[in-house]
């Protein structure tokens, strides 16, 4: 099965069961709007998207000066 959760560059919402849901915590943290003339119906505030599980962007890499 499937998740679903929202990511943005300073938040990320809960894993969900369905897309949908993972939008409306988007839209309920004001991350993003329903606009049913956006891609989608759904236009971003700030930089983001839906991501899948098994799909998760891995974190950076980290650099340290010695």
């Amino acid at each position: 099965m499937a998740r679903y959760r929202y990511r943005t560059p300073v938040l990320t919402g809960p894993w969900r069961d369905s897309r949908a849901a993972a939008l409306r915590d988007a839209v309920s943290a004001h991350q993003a709007r329903t606009e049913e003339s956006a891609p989608g119906g759904v236009r971003w505030l700030v930089p983001g998207g839906i991501e899948e599980a098994g799909n998760a962007r891995p974190p950076a890499a980290r650099h340290e000066s010695g």
